[in-house]
């Protein structure tokens, strides 16, 4: 009987140890600090299971393992994007503008080539020069365009300007409170056609929402764009019901991991958050996660909106906060009341300081360093309060585009490589262009803020990928090449962490092979 038994125990383990894709011949970055370099990996049931060199890892090749020969290529763990918003807009004609921060004589440029009869939507994007310009008013839209509504996005995506027609159309009343915005006034105290922070998303939310067939395309393209970058996960914020968000990412048939955040836009202050019901794994679609609450507290310095306790130079202003210290209190006590994760945009030194203050209320630092709160941005998060924030376990989720706009004061005093130094946790996300190598060349370079605070190449796309999954509390699962780990897996098209490529030509590395769960879902046809 023992006899027969051994064969058959034989034969199961030497189908339990079956490998279904070996790469090899590559050169891989870990990300393990117990092995932080390899030639080749194993991967079998959607996780890797070996991690070394060519001849161990190809010993666990049988008959029905694909072989991938990677020339030497460099290998790096899946790109874990932190900071995405996704979603369609409504149908309109957008104009084209000659740059991000158009003049005034650009802009009525471009709205004079347009027919002025008729009522479809006309739509741009608008920088600081425009945005910051009290001259610039629903008054002189109108003058431009009376009759076709005109909505003008700042870049940052903290502030829009409507004409006359637009608001009629939108039914803006300025005189109706919205948590967390305001509405614009010129010297007389009129309405100059400016929407800040939460007046222009609660707008947003009760228009009737773009078809589903738009948004599906639009999700269709973003993973697409996605999987070229080598980018296998997104943390998105989208400003829709968590529901519907849900339902058109697995109509798209998006490959990607998601975790999808939650972006509450009330109408009136403490409503219930839409999608709280919604917590974990999604039934039968096992990459999609909902998790984490996210509140946006302040604007950014670029039209003076983030709250600082230093007076901006330019207006003698200090910003503002969007919901007072008692709000953001109460706020976080929702959030952890449900045992969630609190997401908060902070921009400015005040936001971070009452942020801070308002923890300290709520519970001791040890409770707070099991939430791990995330600071997206946290660009006033500097000197006195590294500490505190350090001690309270807050994540920074940083977007370094950021810093590719003009120089500006604020921006030149942000960190990077001190929140390193100081312990703190740091991820990336795109919040902007989704090129993953851009924002690292930008995160290296730092252009106009300070350069003693750039990242090397590896510590960028270290926070790119383990610290993005530290970030959602999947450390233990993604963002490292390392057995027992999800096979997420980027094969570059050139090795980004070479010196001998010029940081200008990082933007242009691409994948050639993006592996999630061990399966292939994108190859080029050049490997």
């Amino acid at each position: 009987m023992r006899l027969l038994l051994a064969p058959l125990l034989l034969l199961a383990m030497s189908q339990a140890a079956a490998t279904d894709l070996i790469l090899y011949n590559g050169k891989l970055w870990t990300g393990d600090a117990a092995n932080p370099s390899a030639t080749a990996l194993a991967i079998e049931d959607g996780r890797i299971t070996a991690v070394g060199d060519d001849a161990t890892v190809l010993k666990h090749a049988d008959a029905g393992t694909e072989r991938i020969d990677l020339k030497g290529r460099r290998v790096i763990p899946g790109i874990n994007d932190a900071h995405v918003h996704l979603g369609a807009w409504w149908n309109s004609t957008y104009l084209e503008l000659p740059s991000p921060d158009p003049s005034r004589v650009e802009l009525e440029a471009a709205l004079g080539k347009q027919p002025k009869a008729g009522d479809g939507w006309l739509s741009a994007s608008i920088g600081a020069q425009l945005f910051n310009d009290p001259g610039f008013s629903i008054a002189a839209l109108d003058a431009l365009q009376p009759t076709r509504p005109v909505i003008l996005m700042a870049m940052t995506g903290h502030g829009t300007i409507v004409n006359s027609a637009a608001q009629r159309r939108l039914k803006i009343d300025p005189t109706a409170p919205v948590p967390g915005g305001w509405y614009g006034k010129d010297t007389e105290g009129h309405f100059d056609g400016r929407l800040y922070e939460y007046t222009q998303w609660r707008m947003r939310a009760v228009q009737p929402p773009p078809a589903d067939a738009d948004e599906i395309a639009a999700l269709e393209r973003n993973a697409a764009e996605s999987l070229k970058f080598g980018i296998t996960s997104q943390q998105v914020m989208a400003m829709m019901p968590p529901s519907r968000f849900v339902s058109l990412w697995q109509r798209a048939k998006a490959p990607l991991r998601l975790r999808l955040i939650r972006l509450p836009i009330p109408a009136t202050f403490g409503d219930p958050v839409e999608g709280a019901e919604l917590q974990g794994e999604v039934s039968g679609s096992p990459r999609i996660r909902v998790s984490g609450t996210k509140w946006i507290l302040d604007g950014t310095p670029i039209e003076f909106g983030a709250a600082v306790r230093t007076p901006y130079a330019e207006t003698g202003a200090n910003g503002r906060l969007n919901f007072t210290r008692d709000e953001i209190e109460r706020l976080l006590r929702e959030i952890v009341g449900r045992d969630d994760q609190p997401l908060l945009h902070v921009s400015g030194d005040a936001t971070a300081e009452a942020v801070l203050d308002a923890m300290a209320e709520i519970a001791p630092a040890e409770e707070w360093r099991k939430h791990r709160l995330r600071f997206e941005h946290g660009d006033g998060l500097r000197g006195d309060l590294l500490e505190r924030a350090r001690e309270y376990g807050v994540i920074v989720v940083q977007n370094p585009s950021h810093f590719a706009f003009a120089p500006n004061a604020f921006i030149a005093g942000s960190l990077l490589s001190g929140f390193l130094e100081a312990g703190i946790p740091l991820a990336l996300g795109s919040d902007g262009p989704p090129n993953p190598w851009l924002n690292i060349m930008f995160a290296t370079q730092l252009p106009f803020a300070a350069p003693e605070q750039a990242l090397t190449r590896e510590q960028a796309l270290r926070a790119y990928t383990a610290g993005s999954a530290y970030a959602e509390f999947e450390e233990d699962r993604k963002g490292t090449l390392a057995a027992g780990y999800l096979a997420d897996i980027a094969v570059l098209s050139q090795d980004a962490l070479d010196d001998a490529v010029p940081a200008q030509a990082l933007p242009g590395t691409s994948s050639l092979l993006t592996i999630i769960d061990g399966t292939i879902a994108w190859r080029d046809p050049a490997l």
